[in-house]
């Protein structure tokens, strides 16, 4: 007689909402740690015990029950770049569901509105953002005026490249090269027209928004934190959008030399000066629209980038350069998290701003570009400056939540402890 087929089970609605969150919150753009804290606080409070998870860029895996009869879900992902309205929209969601104003049926139904309905801005605005950040971190790593000029008309240029061909699903690999294509080009362009400005400088601030800072800090924090699967697999891809964007970038200075000649480098001017925290509170608001914030947030992620950029001046003059980003991010941190207790919004909201301020990945351009250009011993320091940045920031921002109390840190237990990983 023939088999019969069994059907397999459906999981609970807990089990369900677990695993939709475990993949919205990674297509949001967690760090790996948050979105485990995030998952573990969500299953506590469902009554689910257990519960482990381990997370890195391409694959989420979820555990749930005791030892002997756990069920285990794989979860296919992908890397992607950080939503902060999404970001705030899951956290509003686990609160809810932890102070019992959420079952898990209309958390399931909050979970689709966040999946269906994203924060969608007019294109003309979200383009005025990339030029904005340019304009804004042409100072902030040693330009003057000439270049904030002309790297806001190389960040349109970068903007209308990404957002003309961020839909389609074939290109997405190579985004990053092909907007460093059109910055190059752009940067070198501008020089031959007759500003005396950096072409490089240029570039690169038009590049910020680009630049995988975020995803190396994770990185190493993550190694820090004996995350070593992800922190490997961030690390590495960093690496590879760094080496993308140093390609991108001298095809498209190869171009414009073959058709408007050498050019020379200017320059910059690089002295902190006041002016420098407008700058810093033009970022923020740039930010804001490329990160995909709420614009009730902008304040926030202003005061964000103006203290990191501070705290990092600051820290260079009492401390020395080396110690300033420890300090810059240390800050960050703590603020932070009091900002986002205290404000009700994700401390992301507060820190993602501030780390790109303090631009590890410009660093770690500069050394790929020094290496590819034969610049072999500067490219090598300039390399190991970058790693050190990264760890200093990501232990700054460890050693933070160690000062704090755990009554003032987001997601802080409010009953038995869900699972550990």
């Amino acid at each position: 007689m023939p088999r019969a087929q069994t059907v397999p089970e459906e999981p609970p609605l807990e089990t369900e909402l677990i695993l939709r969150f475990a993949r919205a919150g990674h297509d949001a753009g967690y760090p790996t740690a948050e979105l485990e804290q995030r998952v573990l606080a969500l299953a506590g409070a469902v009554g689910l015990s257990e519960v482990q998870i381990f997370a890195t860029p391409t694959v989420v895996d979820v555990s749930i029950g005791p030892l002997a009869s756990q069920r285990n879900y794989t979860l296919r992902v992908r890397p992607s770049s950080v939503d902060l309205d999404a970001i705030a929209r899951l956290d509003d969601l686990v609160d809810d569901v932890r102070q019992r104003r959420l079952d898990p049926a209309a958390a399931l139904a909050r979970l689709e509105v966040v999946h269906s309905r994203p924060l969608r801005r007019p294109w003309p605005l979200v383009l005025c953002g990339y030029a904005l950040a340019g304009a804004a971190l042409a100072p902030v790593i040693g330009g003057s005026l000439r270049e904030s000029g002309a790297a806001a008309l190389v960040g349109l240029a970068v903007g209308a490249t990404v957002m003309s061909t961020r839909s389609l699903v074939r290109v997405e690999p190579i985004l990053v090269p092909i907007g460093a294509v059109a910055a190059g080009f752009g940067a070198y362009a501008i020089a031959q027209l007759g500003l005396d400005v950096s072409p490089d400088l240029v570039a690169l601030a038009a590049l910020v928004t680009l630049l995988p800072g975020m995803t190396l800090t994770i990185g190493m924090r993550e190694l820090a934190t004996e995350h070593l699967q992800s922190g490997v697999a961030n690390t590495a891809s960093a690496l590879v959008q760094l080496l993308g964007l140093v390609f991108g970038v001298e095809i498209g200075r190869s171009i414009a030399v073959n058709w408007f000649g050498q050019v020379t480098q200017a320059a910059p001017e690089s002295p902190f000066a006041t002016w420098h925290v407008l700058a810093a509170l033009v970022a923020g608001f740039a930010f804001t629209l490329t990160l995909r914030a709420r614009l009730r947030d902008a304040w926030v992620m202003c005061a964000a980038t103006v203290l990191a950029l501070g705290t990092r001046e600051l820290g260079s003059v009492l401390l020395g350069s080396g110690a300033a980003a420890f300090a810059a991010a240390l800050t960050l941190g703590v603020v932070g998290n009091l900002a986002g207790v205290r404000l009700r919004r994700s401390p992301l909201v507060f820190i993602v701003p501030g780390v790109l301020m303090l631009v590890p990945g410009s660093a770690g351009y500069n050394s790929v570009l020094k290496l590819v250009t034969d610049q072999t011993i500067n490219g090598i320091t300039a390399g190991f400056d970058t790693f050190v940045t990264a760890i200093s920031i990501a232990y700054g921002l460890m050693v933070s939540a160690v000062l704090l109390p755990r009554s003032v840190t987001p997601l802080a237990p409010t009953g038995p402890n869900p699972g550990e990983r």
